[in-house]
């Protein structure tokens, strides 16, 4: 039977007999093969039981194979993902990469991808919507607030998983870090979103951590600054001794950029006992502090005051950067790589430099005010890095049973899943020999213009896979690569000033009614939190100009905001 239906499918794509699953005017299908470079080889992983043809498990319904039984349609079928692309993927669509490479061939699918262009969803998406032209899935693109005011434009999940997506739902019940029933099902009832990326991570445990060029402290003669009075000290060296030995006066002491996700001034919140860990970015995690339970201001404190103020006196003297506000991620990556900035906010070097000039770059240990500040590192202490609606299905699709098919078969096994994350076995992840089963992440050399990071964001979807358990994560082992224990290593100087388990917010749904109240809220709030920032630190502010705005956060209900923020710590939303 199963080589009828192969035979079948065969002879139906020849003649292009299509059964779309929406919209396929702007994309190009995946093609039948691509070049060893792009695709990286063998699409996915090892052979598994559970991803080889075998007898139907079930009825066929619309067009679509229950279980595991390849392929997963009995007739071609295509499926329309819309996806948003990451500015340091080097391909030029997703179906280069290696886990797409034979997918038509191996499924009966046919993936047309509506490529977002980087930084571009958050506009995009809403269009979309709205009316514009659905895709069949959104791929990692929704949140909460729009899954919830949508949710008449998903297809519900929960009566289909245990015929459609039994890998998944395997790996879901292995869980033991989170409930992920509660994390997953809405207000209504409904889970419309699939689970994706690592049950737990130790080095995504934390956001950005700055780091220093050891190299310039050298040349400058300093110490690693452990107080801010030190920390300013250096920045003046840095600012006039010339540690680039370029003869110019061009260096950065400290750069920052609010375009780049954790590299935000945002970040230097901690150092005065504010902000949530994740203070990252202009997020609703910079407006607020948690203590002991409690929900607390953070952007009208005399600590974040004098947090202003240190650092309008940092940019009057020039020792930060001084487009930090205004400028583009690509301008930031480019004065790194000109060897101009001496301190910044990362994730690793490896972002932008390739290993060599890496090893130039120490970790700045967290600073605080004063001697009895506690100061607050950008991560929060056993994070949960389980991510939600990973994986939505409109109800524009015609073969819902299809692509959530697709999705499972994805997660169909860890190589599979890596090979979505990471690109094909051997370049950023492998086995270890000894231990099948077992595996260890991988960095390779790279350069300024093929970074790492640019690996893995061309190789793989990096933090978009299906889900994987704790027991199915890979290794950062030092012996093997010692490139991928780095941000390990950077993660353990700092976490123990990350935000701690029970001062964490759950990762739950509310209301929609009760996100449309801080929705509302977050707007003006956030614009008026910005805007004085930038203009404190750039320009400096007085008595009257503090009370003024703190009498601005008042009436757009400020109180108001974080009580919602608290209501939602206690599960009261």
């Amino acid at each position: 039977m199963k080589r009828i239906l192969a035979l079948l499918l065969c002879l139906a794509m020849i003649v292009g007999i299509m059964a779309a699953c929406g919209d396929s005017g702007n994309s190009s299908s995946a093609p039948e093969s691509s070049s060893q470079e792009s695709s990286g080889g063998d699409s996915s992983a090892a052979d598994d039981s559970s991803s080889e043809a075998g007898e139907p498990s079930g009825e066929v319904v619309n067009s679509t194979n229950p279980g595991t039984e390849l392929p997963i349609v009995t007739e071609p079928v295509t499926l329309k993902i819309c996806k948003e692309r990451h500015m340091l993927d080097t391909t030029q669509s997703y179906n280069e990469k290696a886990s797409f490479k034979n997918i038509t061939e191996e499924t009966g699918l046919t993936l047309e991808f509506q490529e977002l262009a980087a930084g571009t969803a958050g506009e995009q998406v809403p269009l979309l919507l709205a009316g514009g032209n659905m895709p069949d899935v959104f791929w990692a693109l929704l949140s909460d607030t729009q899954i919830l005011q949508n949710e008449g434009s998903f297809v519900p999940l929960e009566d289909m998983l245990e015929t459609y997506a039994p890998n998944s739902l395997k790996t879901y019940d292995e869980l033991t870090s989170v409930d992920w029933r509660q994390i997953a099902t809405t207000p209504s009832d409904h889970i419309y979103g699939m689970l994706g990326r690592y049950e737990a991570l130790f080095e995504n445990s934390g956001d950005g951590i700055q780091i220093i060029n050891k190299t310039w402290l050298d040349k400058v003669k300093k110490d690693i600054p452990t107080t801010l009075e030190e920390y300013k000290d250096v920045l003046i060296a840095f600012r006039d001794g010339d540690p680039n030995g370029n003869g110019e006066k061009d260096e950065i002491p400290y750069g920052f950029c609010e375009d780049m996700w954790c590299a935000s001034l945002t970040n230097d919140m901690g150092q005065f006992g504010i902000g949530h860990g994740g203070a990252t970015g202009n997020a609703a995690s910079t407006m607020y502090t948690i203590i002991d339970g409690k929900v607390q201001g953070a952007v009208n404190t005399p600590e974040y005051r004098e947090y202003l103020e240190f650092y309008h006196d940092l940019y009057t003297e020039g020792l930060i950067d001084q487009e930090g506000f205004s400028m583009k991620n690509d301008v930031f990556a480019n004065k790194v790589r000109n060897y101009q900035v001496g301190t910044y906010y990362s994730w690793t070097a490896l972002e932008y430099l390739s290993t060599e000039q890496e090893k130039d770059w120490v970790v700045l240990p967290t600073m605080k005010a004063h001697e009895d500040t506690v100061p607050v590192a950008n991560g929060e202490i056993d994070r949960s890095t389980v991510q939600k609606n990973k994986w939505v299905i409109t109800n524009t699709c015609e073969h819902p049973e299809a692509a959530l098919r697709l999705w499972d078969y994805l997660a169909r096994d860890t190589e599979s899943k890596l090979t979505v994350a990471l690109g094909e076995k051997g370049k950023l992840w492998d086995e270890y020999e000894d231990q099948p089963g077992t595996y260890y992440f991988l960095v390779p050399e790279g350069d300024p213009e093929f970074t790492f990071e640019h690996m893995k964001y061309t190789y793989g979807t990096v933090n978009d896979p299906p889900l994987m358990t704790i027991a199915e994560t890979p290794k950062n082992d030092g012996d093997v690569s010692p490139a991928a224990a780095l941000r390990d290593n950077m993660v353990k100087e700092v976490n123990k000033d990350f935000v701690k388990k029970e001062n964490q917010l759950p990762a739950i749904y509310v209301t929609p009614e009760a996100t449309d109240e801080r929705s509302f809220l977050d707007t003006d709030l956030f614009a008026e939190v910005k805007k004085f920032r930038s203009q404190a630190v750039m320009d400096g502010f007085s008595d009257s100009d503090w009370e003024a705005y703190c009498k601005r956060l008042e009436d757009l209900r400020y109180a108001d905001w974080l009580q919602w923020y608290q209501d939602y710590m206690d599960g009261n939303l």
